[in-house]
């Protein structure tokens, strides 16, 4: 999911959001065939049917089925097939690091994080490395009048798993003192 932070009388606040939940931005008409495909699973084509760990495997089972081949993975086993070249694991993590900068840019203009963006989680780890090759500045900078403006939002990717329990346990502790 995403949440914006503001910075609130010297302290961090995490607005309640649902941001995964809304849909799922579509430019190309293959990209409209990927969002039929993956809303038959809910009935609505969200940004988490697609930038989740179960949504890499659907955008792959789309991939193989746009082939003729249909064919299921888990992430995992996607994530080897493409760092061993296989042509459909990289053609699904290619999908997948352009609708991440795609859907990272937008919140970025939404809520205007001059601070930068923070990615989280092990998807977003597991694809940062991929973030050059396919093209995630420029689908996060792909805004139109906008695209210059895009520069002030740097983008990070969260390396410790425990940072959102460290971060509540730190804001805990402050409010029970």
């Amino acid at each position: 999911n995403a949440a914006p932070v503001h910075s609130v009388g010297g302290q961090k606040l995490v607005a309640p959001a649902e941001a995964g939940h809304v849909s799922l931005p579509v430019r190309t008409g293959e990209e409209l065939r990927l969002c039929h495909f993956v809303e038959t699973a809910h009935g609505f084509p969200a940004i988490e049917d697609v930038l989740s760990g179960r949504g890499l495997e659907r955008v792959y089972a789309w991939i193989c089925e746009e082939a003729g081949t249909p064919a299921k993975a888990d992430a995992a086993a996607i994530m080897s097939a493409c760092d061993a070249g296989d042509p459909l694991a990289v053609s699904t993590v290619s999908t997948f690091v352009r609708f991440l900068g795609r859907v990272s840019g937008d919140l970025a203009l939404n809520h205007l994080p001059f601070g930068g963006v923070f990615l989280a989680g092990g998807v977003a780890r597991a694809m940062a490395p991929h973030f050059a090759r396919f093209g995630f500045s420029d689908a996060f900078r792909d805004k139109g009048r906008f695209s210059d403006f895009m520069k002030n939002f740097p983008v990070h990717v969260i390396e410790d798993d425990y940072a959102a329990l460290s971060g509540s346990a730190a804001h805990l502790s402050r409010i029970s003192a």
